[in-house]
């Protein structure tokens, strides 16, 4: 029997979701980064950037009203991650590697309404659908850093396991159900020579396996990224971020049923307020962020609370008495 799934869907790669100096050139030792984030939409855009709010029936009879459709989207995600940088360098470069958990939990529903026969009538229905559970595992195992007088360039390669709960056609999903190759390159500049200011340049790519049960493997994905970090002190930080995130690969496989050739896109822009509560050990970050431009896919308001701690231990420095 064929089992349905939806054509619309995002990769596993959030542009804008870590802070803007993550991925500049560490000291050596163990990191612990808690990623937040809460999204809420009520809005699907479409293939040709309009709001999806009815269904024509016209096509099938033209005495038939249209139905009416109102969507609502609140997602939360949690990401805690640990990275590790060591004390001895790989080609130049400081060698890093890393892995993070992805904890989701989302409420989505959909109301419909229709004319009925009867004047000053309608009818009403509402779904609704909630899921939440351990998705997919990310694994970094090659990190390379280079740190320069007033540059930082940093190379990860990363790959996501599909270890959340999927299966096609279920409504309890929290997994995407596909394992992800992830390449991602970020220089950093800093026209200061206390480094108090940083512009970030990242570039990410996602290339897609066939989806589990399903003769279909998702398009290769591109991002792009961008931001500045000011401090003004030396423990509170704001930051401006941008980022894109483009399908720039068509869906295939045996299985696909849509126009493969329409790929879907967002832009996000976020500003962040950073404090370390704890100097040099505890950071707190909060950010707020809106998409834009957006194609197939759900428009969000994003609102982010990250926690970075440096709790100083596997630096390789030796002991002393």
């Amino acid at each position: 029997m064929h089992k349905s799934f939806l054509p619309f869907r995002g990769g596993h790669y959030a542009p804008v979701m870590t802070n803007v100096r993550d991925m500049a050139t560490p000291p050596p030792g163990l990191f612990v980064l808690w990623y937040n984030a809460f999204a809420s939409s009520n809005k699907y855009i479409d293939r040709n950037g309009n709001g999806f709010n009815r269904i024509n029936l016209e096509n099938i009879n033209p005495r038939l009203p249209p139905i009416e459709v109102s969507t609502n989207l609140d997602a939360f995600a949690s990401i805690p991650t640990v990275f590790w940088a060591s004390n001895f360098k790989v080609l130049g470069a400081r060698y890093m590697a890393g892995i993070s958990a992805n904890y989701i939990s989302a409420d989505v529903s959909v109301i419909t309404e229709r004319n009925g026969a009867i004047l000053d009538t309608t009818f009403t229905r509402r779904a609704n659908e909630k899921v939440s559970g351990i998705s997919d595992l990310f694994v970094a195992p090659i990190g390379l850093s280079w740190g320069l007088d007033n540059a930082d360039v940093t190379f990860l390669y990363g790959f996501y396991a599909p270890t959340g709960k999927y299966e096609t056609g279920g409504n309890d999903n929290v997994g995407l159900g596909f394992w992800t190759h992830q390449f991602q390159g970020y220089g950093y500049f800093y026209p200061v020579e206390d480094k108090s200011r940083a512009l970030m340049l990242g570039l990410t790519y996602e290339t897609n396996s066939k989806i589990e049960d399903a003769d279909v493997r998702p398009g290769d994905r591109f991002s792009l990224e961008y931001g500045i970090s000011q401090y003004f002190t030396e423990r509170l930080e704001v930051s401006i971020q941008g980022g894109h995130n483009w399908q720039i690969g068509d869906d295939n496989g045996e299985d696909i049923y849509w126009d493969a050739t329409f790929h879907d896109r967002k832009s996000s822009l976020g500003f962040g307020l950073s404090y370390w509560i704890w100097k040099d050990h505890l950071q707190m970050n909060f950010k707020y962020a809106f998409d834009y431009g957006i194609r197939q896919r759900y428009k969000n308001n994003l609102y982010f609370l990250n926690l970075v701690f440096v709790p100083d231990i596997l630096t390789g420095n030796q002991v002393q008495n």
